[in-house]
């Protein structure tokens, strides 16, 4: 860069309490203004506060402290970019080829996540020849249908093209990515001993019992660095669902992400297109 200089991002088009993909794409699209306008993007969203998400918990920064104390900074004048990853990019091959490189150059697990995320995959996947991933959303996103947002299919229509494939296709086991446990049952129920999975804790165990709680975010567990270790957790499973051998779902977030992780290597993806909600 001729006279590079750091731009600091401090704004992000929403209040970010704990991570999830809007958070990442919004980093990203900003990331990415501050390349096109000769800086260095340094992500500060949520610098000073505490038990909040930070670029840093998860991800390796993009300006090294060296690179820090020598040059120039300004403050980002955006608090989003309008090119970002959209829900219909899913269903593009051209736009899907530009995320993945994106995701490919910018975004880099740090290695206390990149070492949680390995010993995850080694203690699930250790021994399968080919893992049939699949992403199910419940609780809020059912609850509340978004709108803007991706229709979600039902549970049993993501069951039976399930079934299609492994009846066919030779997977010897399904990776589900799921915050419901009536949908992990349903899926046991389906497919006896062949489900996979790396939650413990699942959001409507909550949900049923305490009828305030109307969002994900407004879930938390009694436990030390729970904004952490949650987005760790749904990280990790989005990562791990990138590592399938394929992949089956709704359009949304999570779906995003592991297409961009798995940088086109699935060997089929299958990701429901029922329109937006209202």
């Amino acid at each position: 860069m001729r006279h590079p200089k750091i731009m600091e991002i401090y704004e992000g088009e929403f209040e970010y309490e704990y991570f999830n993909f809007c958070y990442l794409h919004n980093m990203l699209a900003l990331m990415i203004y501050g390349f096109y306008h000769g800086s260095y993007p340094d992500i500060c969203v949520n610098h000073g506060k505490k038990d909040v998400i930070q670029w840093e918990w998860y991800f390796k920064p993009l300006v090294s402290q060296k690179i820090k104390q020598s040059i120039k900074k300004v403050s980002c004048k955006k608090k989003t970019n309008a090119y970002l990853p959209a829900f219909k990019d899913i269903y593009s091959k051209k736009e899907l080829h530009i995320w993945c490189q994106w995701y490919k150059k910018y975004v880099h697990l740090n290695q206390k996540t990149s070492q949680y995320v390995d010993a995850e995959y080694q203690h699930l996947f250790a021994g399968r020849n080919k893992v049939l991933g699949v992403i199910c959303r419940g609780t809020d996103y059912l609850a509340l249908k978004p709108s803007g947002h991706p229709v979600q299919p039902s549970t049993r229509k993501v069951i039976e093209i399930c079934r299609k494939y492994m009846d066919y296709e030779g997977y010897d086991a399904i990776y589900l990515a799921t915050e419901e446990r009536k949908i992990r049952d349903a899926f046991e129920k389906a497919f006896p001993d062949k489900i996979l999975e790396n939650k413990r804790v699942y959001y409507d165990d909550i949900y049923d019992q305490d009828d305030s709680i109307s969002y994900i975010k407004d879930v938390h567990f009694e436990r030390k660095n729970d904004n952490y270790l949650s987005g760790l957790e749904y990280l990790s499973s989005i990562i791990l669902l990138s590592r399938c051998t394929a992949l089956v779902g709704g359009n949304c977030g999570g779906t995003l992400g592991a297409l961009f992780f798995n940088d086109e290597k699935y060997e089929f993806v299958h990701v429901f297109n029922l329109g937006l909600y209202p």
